[in-house]
C-alpha cells in the first residue's frame, strides 16, 4: 500500500491555477523530495493533504484512503510543519511540548516528552528556555512536536529556510535518521538543491503546478547529459580533437582540465578516443548535480 497517493489534484483561484493535474506516489520508507521553484504548487498541494483547504479536483488518498472520508484517522498518523513552528519563548522546551501536546491530545508524560526531545537532540535543553534557542533548534523542537504522537508519515514544508549551515546539516541529519532508525516515511518539500539530493532517495519536479518527472533520485541524475572533467597534461591537444567531434559539448579548457557536457553512454567512446590518439588521461569525472537537472526540466516546461 502507497502512503501517499495523489491523481489529477487541482487547485484553481479564477483564472489562476496553483496546482493543475498533479499526480504523485510516496511507498513506505521514502524520503521523498518534493521539489519545485518558490510559486511552484508546492504548499497549496501540502494544504490540501493537509485537508486545510478543498481541492478544486483530483483525490487524495493517504494510507490507502480518501482524505475526504477519513480525515481523523488519516491525521492522526501525521507530524507535520508546514508553517515555521512558533513557541512560547518564556517557556522551556519541555513546557512548550506539553502545552501543544494537551491541545492536540498526545501523549505528554515526562517520558514521551524527553523520549522525542532526544529524537531531536535537544533533551540536554529540555529545561531551557526557548527565547535561548537558535532557529535551527527551534526547528528541531518542531520537529519534536510533530513527533509526539509516534506518528507514521512526517509532512515538512521546507524545513531548513534560514538556516545556516550546520543547522541545515543538522536537520538532514535527523530527517536521514527518522527514516534509517525510526522507520518513519517523510515527505520533504524544498526548493534548497542540495538538501534533496544528500537526503531522498525519490523525488518529484514541479513547476507551474504541473509535474515534470518522478522517480528515483539516483536515477533521475543519472539519466541524459552529464558535465565530464577529464584531466591530462595534454589538455590544449585533446581539446582540438574534442571540439571536431562533439562541437555542441560547450567544451572548455583550463589548467589542465576539459569540462563538457556529454551523454553518459558517450563517455566510454570519448576516453577510447582519446587514449587512442596518443593523449594520456589522468582522470575522468562524469557529474550530474539536482541543481543542473533541475534547471534543465524548470527551463524546458517553461518554453513548453
Amino acid at each position: 500500500m502507497s502512503i501517499i497517493e495523489l491523481r489529477g489534484l487541482r487547485k484553481h483561484y479564477g483564472t489562476f491555477h496553483a496546482v493543475d493535474g498533479l499526480d504523485l506516489t510516496v511507498e513506505p520508507g521514502d524520503i521523498y523530495g518534493f521539489l519545485g521553484p518558490n510559486g511552484a504548487g508546492k504548499s497549496t498541494s501540502i494544504r490540501m493533504m493537509m485537508s486545510l483547504i478543498r481541492p478544486t479536483g483530483g483525490t487524495i488518498r493517504i494510507f490507502g484512503k480518501s482524505i475526504e472520508t477519513h480525515r481523523e484517522d488519516i491525521l492522526r498518523r501525521i507530524g507535520a510543519i508546514v508553517e515555521r513552528p512558533d513557541f512560547y519563548n518564556y517557556l522551556t522546551a519541555r513546557h512548550n511540548l506539553e502545552l501543544l501536546g494537551r491541545m492536540s491530545g498526545a501523549d505528554v508524560s515526562r517520558g514521551n516528552l524527553l523520549r522525542v526531545l532526544g529524537i531531536v537532540g535537544l533533551d540536554h535543553r529540555a529545561d531551557s528556555k526557548v527565547k535561548t534557542f537558535s532557529h535551527g533548534m527551534k526547528q528541531r523542537l518542531g520537529i519534536a512536536q510533530a513527533l509526539l504522537h509516534d506518528p507514521d508519515l512526517i509532512v515538512l514544508d521546507e524545513p531548513t529556510t534560514g538556516l545556516d549551515p550546520q543547522g541545515m546539516k543538522d536537520i538532514r541529519d535527523l530527517i536521514l535518521s527518522l527514516r534509517s532508525e525510526h522507520r518513519k516515511t517523510i515527505f520533504l518539500s524544498s526548493h534548497i538543491l542540495p538538501e534533496v539530493e544528500l537526503t531522498a532517495n525519490r523525488m518529484i519536479v514541479i513547476n507551474r503546478g504541473k509535474a515534470v518527472v518522478e522517480g528515483a533520485v539516483q536515477d533521475l541524475l543519472n539519466a541524459g547529459r552529464l558535465k565530464v572533467t577529464i584531466a591530462t597534461p595534454q589538455a590544449n591537444e585533446a581539446a582540438v580533437l574534442l571540439r571536431q567531434t562533439h562541437a555542441d559539448a560547450n567544451l572548455q579548457v583550463a589548467d589542465g582540465v576539459i569540462v563538457m557536457m556529454a551523454e553518459r553512454a558517450d563517455i566510454a567512446h570519448i576516453v577510447g578516443h582519446l587514449t587512442q590518439s596518443g593523449i594520456s588521461i589522468e582522470r575522468v569525472v562524469p557529474v550530474r548535480s539536482l541543481e543542473e537537472y533541475f534547471l534543465s526540466l524548470t527551463s524546458e516546461a517553461a518554453n513548453a
